[in-house]
């Protein structure tokens, strides 16, 4: 009897013990990887900042800032104030209507005065040229006095005369015409006739009345008789009736009257 305990007792251990190393023999399940989690796709709270809009390398925000135009040599700080009033985006105000072009023609001739001070013969000429043809009569009349300055030029007076036979502003005419008496004085008249014609013939009312009273003293023995001819050609009143006195006016200067 207690033989057969004695076996029984030892095959459990024996089996116990098989077991244990089969259990250790067995590899280890690894835990499920964690699947990749997708990223959001949520809206940035602020779009990337964006570098500043810049005309002729000037930011625009600095066009109003006095200190940033003077810090740039004028012919830059003209070039960006005609790029953003070409652009409509200057800036400078908060009004409406004109208030933002006057702006603009004011700072200009801010420049345009310090460009007579600090730039050479050269860059001024090109610049009066350039300037003779913006759409405001204050930056022509300033482009025209910065030109009577400097050594006359057929470049020049041509330049002129095609911004004037443009003109509606008997003002800007008002100006011109010592400019162009000088210049004439030189030789350098060309199309002065056409210009002067077409004005008093179809030009506005107010520089085809300037005109007619002050054609005067760019008569001559070669012109007189077509701006007869014009006389004739007006209907009547004030612009027909002003030339008819400048005409009479140089007959009797010619006369020595």
């Amino acid at each position: 009897m207690k033989a057969a305990l004695a076996i029984a007792a030892g095959a459990a251990l024996a089996a116990a013990l098989w077991w244990a190393m089969r259990a250790a023999d067995v590899p280890a399940v690894a835990a499920p990887s964690a699947a990749p989690v997708a990223p959001l796709n949520l809206p940035a709270s602020a779009p990337a900042a964006q570098p500043p809009v810049s005309v002729a390398g000037l930011p625009l925000a600095d066009l109003s800032q006095p200190a940033a135009l003077a810090a740039v040599p004028p012919a830059q700080a003209l070039r960006a104030l005609q790029q953003c009033h070409a652009a409509d985006r200057c800036r400078l105000t908060r009004g409406e209507g004109m208030d933002e072009h006057f702006a603009v023609v004011g700072l200009m001739r801010e420049q345009i005065d310090r460009l007579a001070a600090q730039g050479s013969a050269a860059e001024q000429a090109a610049w009066a040229r350039e300037l003779l043809a913006f759409p405001d009569g204050h930056v022509q009349a300033a482009a025209l006095a910065l030109a009577a300055k400097l050594p006359p030029s057929a470049e020049t007076a041509a330049a002129t005369v095609a911004a004037l036979a443009r003109t509606y502003d008997a003002v800007l005419l008002g100006k011109a015409y010592p400019v162009l008496k000088q210049w004439q004085q030189l030789g350098l008249s060309a199309g002065y006739d056409d210009m002067f014609v077409g004005l008093v013939h179809t030009g506005g009312w107010q520089a085809a009345q300037s005109v007619a009273e002050n054609i005067g003293p760019f008569l001559n023995a070669g012109n007189v008789g077509r701006f007869e001819q014009v006389a004739r050609q007006l209907p009547p009143g004030a612009r027909q009736q002003a030339l008819l006195r400048s005409l009479r006016d140089f007959e009797l200067q010619r006369r020595g009257g």
